[in-house]
């Protein structure tokens, strides 16, 4: 990865404030450092049905060739349904070679080779901030040369992309009539709590929300330049799989830090607890547990504790067989309720 500010990425991401476009161009902007190659990038917001191709609803282009931007959308629309889903199944953070479970070979790619080997892109990286509730968007990036990601840029923008998801989630709630999520914690940046109700006003809660306001406040400063490698380990997207933390200013400019309930609804069987089905729905999206755990701020041990349980009350013992099982009941869900809105309007 090349050097620049991560949490600048972060920290867009959190700017809820204007259009779902103007959010997605002030992405656009602080990823290019990091991700040009000579082709610009591409971020773009999508719902996606589990087990269905993604549909892109906007997009924003950022330093990418005349001629290529002309064929960008048909490039993606054009490739085969599975290959569409294969970002949901290799996690937040791939590129094209490994999707396609490929290396020197995919030089020879077909689909490539007709399309943007003219352009000299050879592979592409691909960050997708998937979230349960089938919102999301994406970041794509063309390369020069075919590699497949390393395992240290995996989990750096594995966890930009959790932030992105969390940031794309509260930002549809704040949109919903009747559905702002709520501020259940006010802290100065010293960690001071002004104010907490509901599930805030538990001790451990307090104390978890103190640390992570103290954690992010030192990463934002004198570690902002010098800690990169650790510093989005001590910015989860989620704290307890409830509260994302946001900057607020009073009239008089100062700064607070608020926590808004942003916990994932995933879909899923009502054997399931809430906690489970966030766990497996996360699983089912490609990513791993130690991933599941940074989406949703709670500890690695817990997710697999949780994932157990899951596949237990599924009736299976593996993952595979868990995220199937989940998968297969959601689909009945849906058809279901597809059968239900059909019958009412007739």
């Amino acid at each position: 990865m090349k050097s620049v500010d991560v949490l600048a990425i972060v920290e867009a991401a959190y700017r809820l404030e204007g259009t779902d476009g103007q959010w997605l161009a002030g992405i656009a902007e602080v990823c290019r450092a990091a991700l040009d190659d000579g082709f610009g990038v591409c971020v773009f917001q999508f719902e996606h049905r589990m087990g269905e191709p993604p549909e892109v609803v906007r997009h924003s282009m950022l330093g990418i060739p005349d001629e290529l931007s002309r064929i960008y959308e048909s490039v993606f629309r054009g490739m085969a349904p599975d290959v569409q889903q294969r970002p949901f199944i290799y996690g937040p953070c791939t590129t094209g070679s490994e999707m396609m479970r490929q290396r020197a070979d995919f030089i020879r790619n077909e689909h490539m080779q007709r399309h943007v080997h003219r352009f000299g892109m050879y592979d592409s990286v691909w960050i997708t901030a998937a979230e349960p509730s089938g919102s999301g968007c994406g970041i794509h990036a063309g390369r020069s040369a075919v590699a497949w990601a390393s395992r240290p840029f995996k989990q750096r923008w594995g966890r930009i992309a959790s932030h992105l998801a969390a940031a794309l989630r509260i930002r549809r709630r704040l949109q919903s009539v009747g559905e702002s999520p709520a501020v259940e914690a006010v802290l100065s940046p010293q960690g001071e709590l002004l104010h907490a109700e509901g599930p805030a006003k538990q001790p451990h809660a307090i104390a978890r929300l103190r640390r992570a306001v103290l954690d992010l406040e030192e990463v934002r400063g004198q570690q902002r330049h010098s800690a990169r490698a650790t510093s989005l380990s001590r910015w989860q997207s989620l704290i307890d799989a409830r509260w994302s933390l946001l900057d607020q200013f009073d009239h008089d400019g100062r700064r607070f830090v608020v926590a808004r309930e942003n916990a994932p609804r995933p879909p899923g069987p009502r054997a399931l607890t809430e906690r489970e089905r966030q766990v497996i729905a996360y699983a089912a999206l490609g990513h791993d547990n130690k991933v599941i755990a940074y989406d949703l701020g709670i500890a690695h041990a817990t997710v697999k504790v949780l994932m157990a349980r899951a596949a237990s009350k599924l009736g299976v013992k593996s993952r595979p067989d868990a995220i199937a099982a989940y998968l297969g009941a959601c689909g009945r869900a849906a058809a279901h309720e597809r059968g239900a809105e059909a019958l009412q309007r007739e």
